[in-house]
């Protein structure tokens, strides 16, 4: 299938490590121009250059996402460098996590903040240079706690859930204008953080590396932990012209490790 994203202007926040890097090479590997956006400017380097390689063009923004301003630059500068925005997709987040009695209001509200509201200020921002080609796709990167509550998800369950809510609304608001706007939900996804995530589990259980990471298997009956590259072809996709139908919908990628029933 032709995607026809060639040549497109996209801008990824959290691009230059994990799931935002899968997802900013996999638009570059269909001949889009992709921007990217992180605060670790030795990783946005090391990523812009993995994206030149693939023959578009590449951009890199530093950029603080809790912050207004640093929203405003980041999709204001892609549309500057590239002359148009087609494409937004909101990434970026944090990783706090723990329960309602260990954590401080900042701590809860640190979610919140940096992803939900950072994705809310990117979409406002983007709006007039959709507007001005006629038409654009967000898609925001959730994430499985939104769904499934679990010992200590608690702040990603709140900003994955309410980011959720606010895409409903806002599609509806903007479908008119050949605006589409979707959620997909990765489950814990095999990133760069992986190592770190799976020496702590060994450490919890008193196991091997191996025998933790059996444990880890054992949650997806797919049989294998899902990989940033499961979570790119969807979001492509979503941002292409086959999905011009499809708004205001949140997808999980979760290799049947959600055992809800959605409808």
């Amino acid at each position: 299938m032709d995607l026809n994203l060639k040549n497109k202007a996209i801008v990824v926040t959290g691009g230059n490590r994990g799931i935002g890097r899968g997802i900013a090479l996999a638009f570059a590997a269909e001949g889009a121009n992709v921007a990217i956006v992180g605060r670790d400017e030795a990783a946005l380097a090391a990523v812009k250059s993995e994206i030149e390689t693939l023959g578009v063009q590449a951009h890199a923004i530093s950029a603080d996402l809790f912050t207004a301003e640093g929203c405003a630059r980041a999709v204001d500068e892609t549309a500057e460098t590239f002359g148009r925005l087609d494409v937004l997709v909101n990434n970026a987040s944090t990783s706090v996590s723990g329960q309602l009695e260990t954590l401080s209001d900042d701590q809860l509200m640190e979610r919140l903040n940096g992803k939900t509201l950072a994705y809310m200020r990117c979409c406002r921002t983007a709006l007039p240079h959709f507007r001005k080609g006629g038409g654009g796709r967000v898609i925001c990167i959730g994430g499985g706690a939104a769904r499934k509550a679990e010992k200590a998800s608690l702040p990603s369950g709140l900003g994955n859930a309410a980011m959720t809510n606010f895409v409903k609304h806002f599609s509806q608001n903007v479908a008119p204008e050949n605006i589409t706007v979707n959620v997909v939900h990765p489950p814990f996804t095999k990133t760069d953080r992986y190592p770190a995530r799976l020496e702590a589990r060994a450490e919890q259980l008193g196991v091997s590396l191996e025998e933790a990471e059996a444990t880890f298997v054992a949650m997806f009956p797919i049989g294998r932990i899902v990989e940033p590259s499961d979570i790119a072809p969807t979001v492509l996709f979503l941002a292409s012209p086959h999905a011009s139908a499809i708004t205001g919908e949140a997808i999980s990628i979760d290799g049947g490790s959600i055992n809800g029933v959605y409808y």
